[in-house]
């Protein structure tokens, strides 16, 4: 059982750092066409934080003996091309915010597919990936009031 629940507890890491990671550089990029102050500092402080979590998710699996699975380069790319086709023409902090909205909102449904497939996760684990979904989804409300 524990090899099953650590494999389990590996899955949701790997949903994170595979997201946080996505998140960074996304917002990263996002970053380099906001003008609003203030939109651009929650951007920025958020991009900061999925840093961080990437990087402790990594940790955590190296620690545990798991490579993290970043993800493929297709993605990579596809996004990357998605934003800058987006803000080609519109660079409104409305449509920034509903770039990072996007992106965030499909972030927070491969991490929930990922703790809600990984019942046997240990608890920190599972609760600490709660913990994100939970500040991905206040990261959301913050983006609205600039759509």
């Amino acid at each position: 059982m524990a090899n099953f629940k650590n494999k389990q507890s590996a899955e949701i890491l790997n949903s994170v750092y595979r997201n946080a990671q996505m998140a960074y550089e996304a917002g990263s990029d996002v970053l380099k066409h906001c003008k609003n102050n203030a939109l651009r500092q929650e951007i920025s402080a958020q991009v900061s934080r999925y840093k961080s979590v990437a990087g402790q998710a990594r940790q955590e699996l190296a620690r545990r003996g798991e490579a993290a699975h970043e993800a493929s380069p297709y993605v990579k790319t596809m996004a990357k091309m998605g934003i800058a086709m987006k803000t080609a023409k519109n660079q409104s902090s409305a449509n920034l915010a509903r770039i990072m909205l996007q992106g965030t909102t499909m972030g927070i449904i491969d991490m929930q597919h990922a703790v809600n497939r990984s019942h046997a996760a240990e608890s920190r684990i599972r609760e600490s990936a709660e913990r994100l979904l939970d500040r991905e989804q206040d990261f959301c409300e913050s983006l609205k009031r600039y759509l």
